[in-house]
């Protein structure tokens, strides 16, 4: 009779030195969403997996605000908790979709100052009453000047923005996360990198103990995605992956399960 729900990971070995270490997210032996498992997916109101992957979601957590939290909730939250962001720190995100309007609130939470990037102007007044502190449009601009440097720059965007761009908003000793996919090589001016001691950071999904904490986060401080319900049907499937192909999901597609 639990409410629980299961993140991007389903399985690993449990016997390898990043299973035992707590880092089982980068175990060999990984089962990941998209990976593993196909006989198992989003399209479907029942699934069976192994108990030691499933998270409990709090009361004040309701299923569809949960369902985005488990992927993408746990992608931005690893990043700020497993490197030591701290609250006295900068953090700038860039983009605000389906990872970045998560790392918005999550970030402000911890009491950071946070300072988004984004094309136009169209997502400025979201951005802060999210809990942007700053807000920059970044089309058409070369560099950014003017800016008080950030501390943690986190990518959320679907492919790689132009690097140097954004060199000079960067602290020395920043932190770069990639969290997008994205194909192709990693880029960067390479004298920029080493002569201000730039960072970057890979970072997945969170391991479950960090999972467990997100979701005790986010219930305590009412941080909830953003999300556009669309029943399970083959018409709202239909529905919410045009809704997706068009660009206009704010900014996460959940699927409702219909009562029998």
């Amino acid at each position: 009779g639990d409410r629980v729900g299961w993140g991007y990971e389903h399985d690993s070995c449990g016997r390898c030195e990043n299973c035992l270490k707590g880092n089982e997210t980068y175990c060999p032996e990984r089962q990941m969403y998209g990976y593993a498992d196909f006989d198992q997916g989003s399209f479907a109101s029942r699934a069976v997996w192994r108990e030691a992957f499933l998270f409990e979601i709090p009361d004040a957590l309701s299923d569809e605000s949960a369902a985005p939290l488990m992927c993408g909730g746990a992608t931005v939250f690893n990043a700020l908790h497993m490197y030591n962001v701290l609250p006295t720190e900068r953090v700038g995100i860039i983009g605000i979709g389906g990872l970045g309007h998560l790392a918005i609130q999550f970030a402000a939470k911890m009491g950071c100052d946070v300072v988004v990037f984004s094309g136009t102007d169209s997502k400025k007044e979201e951005a802060l009453a999210l809990g942007a502190k700053e807000f920059h449009a970044t089309k058409g601009v070369a560099e950014l000047t003017g800016i008080k440097p950030v501390d943690h720059l986190l990518v959320t965007t679907s492919s790689q923005p132009e690097w140097a761009t954004y060199l000079p908003v960067l602290a020395a000793g920043a932190t770069i996360y990639p969290l997008s996919v994205a194909d192709g090589n990693f880029s960067i001016p390479y004298m920029p990198l080493i002569s201000n001691g730039l960072r970057v950071q890979g970072s997945i999904v969170a391991s479950r103990h960090v999972q467990n904490r997100m979701l005790a986060f986010a219930a305590r401080h009412g941080i909830k995605p953003m999300v556009q319900k669309f029943p399970m049907t083959a018409q709202g499937i239909t529905d919410g992956l045009q809704t997706l192909k068009d660009g206009n999901m704010r900014y996460r597609g959940v699927l409702i399960p219909q009562e029998a």
